[in-house]
């Protein structure tokens, strides 16, 4: 497929990539957002073959990544396209190595890539690599917790501490209050066993996990799964892949009992590359749709609109139990 665009003069290329960046927030559809993906990565990897400066290089290499982590409904997929989209930053990195953006989102992809020590050891690089060439101030905010979160499962108790406390002292307004809790938290031990509130033997927590998968069978909850291999939602008898933007946007609903509004929402995911109000409300529209497909149940009555005019927020209806189970 990609060779048509490889035949093409540069102008043409660049024009035609143009045409796809205008098309990304006109359709809802999730099958076109397929195919829209499909087609822009294709775009850039012929983009990227040119002579070009290394400016335009890095951008395009950085795009390539991000929509590989989007791509692929499957979790062997999924898997596949994060080490495609760790390969694509890395090269990205190697054009403009003085772009802390990159190191960033390379910090962030080996924690999902990556496990064991290993996965803090790489996470920890990538986010000091950041650190030093600079970020803006959000994802500094950020990448300081993920830098804590490193440090302090490798055992640096006090690095990890000051991450945090830099984190908060540029949080002035605490918007990223609840995503500092998320990587303040140790890793739980590998335990094989919990303690049932009320019962008087411990059960396997894989016996747990099957039971509220089996809950969601009967339609009586939901459950977002996530492992190394990608996130799947269970509910309504049914099961759905979803791919890492749509698996961020379900487990903020999950967390987040009372709800978000849009900046909430770009305050907390890293995954939309259009950081506007208009955004977020094309994602949830085009994640309700494929809910609606692949549950076949209503996703405005799952991802409800609640509010006055302005004020709006987005929340998991109340009324439906729902469950996070991560599997590391």
């Amino acid at each position: 497929m990609t060779e048509p665009y490889n035949r093409m003069p540069l102008e043409e290329l660049e024009r035609l990539q143009e045409e796809w960046v205008y098309r990304d927030e006109s359709e809802e559809d999730p099958d076109y957002r397929q195919e829209w993906v499909a087609e822009g990565i294709e775009i850039h990897k012929a983009l990227v073959e040119r002579r070009i400066s290394d400016d335009k290089k890095a951008m395009y290499f950085r795009t390539l990544a991000e929509l590989y982590l989007e791509y692929g409904r499957s979790e062997k997929m999924i898997q596949g396209n994060h080490r495609t989209a760790f390969r694509y930053l890395q090269r990205a990195a190697r054009a403009r190595p003085e772009k802390g953006d990159t190191f960033y989102h390379l910090a962030f992809l080996a924690e999902k890539m990556t496990w064991g020590r290993e996965k803090w050891e790489s996470a920890a690089f990538y986010a000091k690599e950041a650190m030093e060439r600079g970020v803006d101030h959000d994802k500094k905010i950020k990448i300081l917790c993920l830098l804590g979160k490193a440090y302090a499962e490798l055992g640096f108790t006090n690095d990890a501490a000051e991450c945090f406390n830099q984190s908060k002292r540029l949080d002035r307004e605490d918007e990223y209050a609840r995503f500092r809790a998320s990587y303040s938290k140790k890793t739980k031990d590998s335990s094989t066993f919990v303690r049932l509130k009320g019962s008087g033997a411990p059960r396997s927590k894989r016996a747990e996990q099957e039971a509220l998968l089996e809950k969601s069978r009967q339609g009586t909850c939901f459950v977002l799964e996530t492992n190394r291999h990608g996130s799947i939602l269970h509910g309504n008898d049914a099961s759905m892949p979803l791919n890492p933007r749509q698996a961020e946007f379900i487990k903020l609903f999950f967390e987040w009992k009372e709800g978000l509004d849009k900046y909430d929402i770009i305050n907390h995911t890293m995954s939309i590359r259009s950081r506007s109000p208009e955004a977020v409300k094309a994602q949830i529209s085009r994640l309700r749709s494929e809910i609606k497909r692949g549950l076949e149940v209503d996703g405005k009555e799952l991802i409800q609109t609640v509010g006055v005019r302005d004020e709006q927020k987005y929340m998991w209806n109340p009324a439906l139990e729902c469950h996070l189970l991560e599997k590391v």
